[in-house]
């Protein structure tokens, strides 16, 4: 049986390893370890994990990494949980970054909406993220307001 849950402490090094697996970058993953969302399956093993970078009071998606053999309903439910998780946190807006055209609608449908860079406030647009993915690729960027 798989599990959501909110990372923790313990996590950082479980954490860091996965995404270094899927040669995602786990840079400072331990000063934000409770701002991520883990899939785990029945032996605590990690199948997919999805991180919010806080930069003032707004948040950014990253390290979304994903085992091969997670379904769409996982997938939902763990951005529904990251969702939650940014609630909790009481950011109040949550951006993300993607090169994938075709993942546009399924952000969509959780609530997202496609702006702009310029569209970007100063500082997600300036994030060390946000940076070096201008540098190397021409994303798409998307916000959501996060309700109170």
């Amino acid at each position: 049986m798989k599990q959501i849950r909110t990372a923790n402490e313990q996590d950082i090094e479980k954490v860091s390893a996965f995404l270094g697996q899927a040669e995602v970058s786990s840079e400072g993953v331990g000063s934000i370890i409770d701002h991520f969302i883990l899939l785990e399956d029945a032996e605590q093993k990690i199948l997919a994990t999805l991180g919010i970078e806080r930069i003032e009071q707004d948040g950014l998606l990253r390290s979304l990494v994903i085992s091969p053999g997670v379904d769409q309903t996982n997938l939902l439910t763990l951005f529904k949980s990251a969702i939650s998780l940014a609630k909790h946190k009481e950011l109040n807006r949550l951006f993300l970054a993607t090169n994938k055209q075709a993942s546009i609608q399924f952000f969509a449908m959780l609530g997202f909406e496609q702006v702009e860079v310029d569209e970007l406030p100063g500082h997600i647009e300036s994030s060390n993220h946000i940076s070096q993915l201008l540098k190397k690729a021409d994303p798409m960027f998307m916000v959501s307001q996060i309700e109170k």
